[in-house]
């Protein structure tokens, strides 16, 4: 399977699973906090479910309309060739994924459907006949779902969401090893850029688990990585390997930095998560556009 459409129903697909899986993690921390309440009088064990976070439940619901689009599609196209276990995966884990809406649902339905998304996430490149035509795409792959998870984090801070993030930073790392093989020297330059970035994002997030401080030299941090990232986009928006769709896809890339520059200044100050995680919303879909334009430049050559 090879055609562009499909290569962007199954980025839809992994995107969106992942997405979904995102708002799955478990928040230990909280979990026990309720615990030790609840065991001094503070509240039962329904207390653990306190409601949702708005944002959080838009990133759930959108992951759900997306990659029930994707895999539908593909289900069409591909229906007596699919194993079963990776539609039985992916299908039931949507589909408890869904009963997780419901307020008062046992938490145990999140990591049955948390194991479930996982399982189809990594079949689905084989199940489906996925193949890359460049490292490059490859690269511009493994950075989409790489960058999700970091912008993720500054959606849902809990301590789950801070090692995905930090997983992400690395995977991001390898997926540009892979995306320089194929840049030109405007491309290797942005590529470059964006490795330092990373970094520094790397180490943002470690000292975002400090206590006091930790969170101000994170957010700082950050932002100096979200302009250097920035820069990056502007050298691979002059690179002619990426072609015309994945330059246009760098432009979006980075105004998702502005975004995120912007919601970054923003958490710096108290009781600003809400504003905070809605701008990091909208970063991700432009992070997703993007990635996917350069995705389809590489590939498509």
């Amino acid at each position: 399977m090879d055609n562009k459409k499909e290569k962007m129903q199954f980025l839809q697909l992994q995107f969106c699973t992942l997405l979904v899986i995102c708002t799955l993690l478990p928040d230990f921390s909280s979990m026990f906090g309720e615990m030790v309440m609840g065991a001094f009088g503070g509240g039962g064990a329904s207390s653990l479910f306190t409601g949702p976070d708005i944002v959080v439940v838009i990133c759930k619901l959108i992951g759900l309309i997306g990659a029930g689009m994707a895999a539908y599609a593909f289900y069409q196209q591909m229906k007596d060739s699919l194993s079963p276990v990776f539609m039985g995966a992916l299908g039931g884990g949507l589909a408890l994924a869904i009963l997780t809406l419901i307020p008062g649902i046992p938490s145990w339905l999140d990591y049955i459907a948390l194991i479930a998304l996982l399982v189809a996430f990594f079949m689905a490149k084989k199940n489906l006949g996925i193949s890359w035509h460049t490292f490059g795409g490859q690269g511009a792959y493994m950075i989409l779902l790489a960058v999700l998870l970091h912008v993720y984090y500054g959606i849902d801070d809990k301590v789950m969401a801070g090692i995905a993030a930090l997983i992400g930073l690395v995977v991001y790392l390898v997926g540009l090893g892979k995306l320089g093989q194929s840049m030109d020297a405007e491309g290797a330059k942005g590529v470059s850029k964006l490795k330092i970035a990373v970094w520094i994002g790397i180490v943002a997030v470690i000292f975002g688990w400090l206590p006091l401080v930790g969170g101000i030299i994170a957010g700082i941090l950050g932002i100096i990585a979200f302009i250097i990232e920035f820069l990056g986009y502007t050298n691979l928006r002059e690179s002619d390997v990426i072609q015309a769709e994945g330059r246009e896809g760098a432009g979006k890339l980075r105004l998702s930095m502005i975004i995120m520059v912007v919601a970054a200044l923003i958490g710096l100050f108290p009781l600003t998560g809400l504003v905070e995680s809605i701008l990091s919303l909208v970063a991700l879909w432009f992070v997703f556009k993007g990635w996917t334009m350069i995705f389809a430049g590489l590939e498509n050559k």
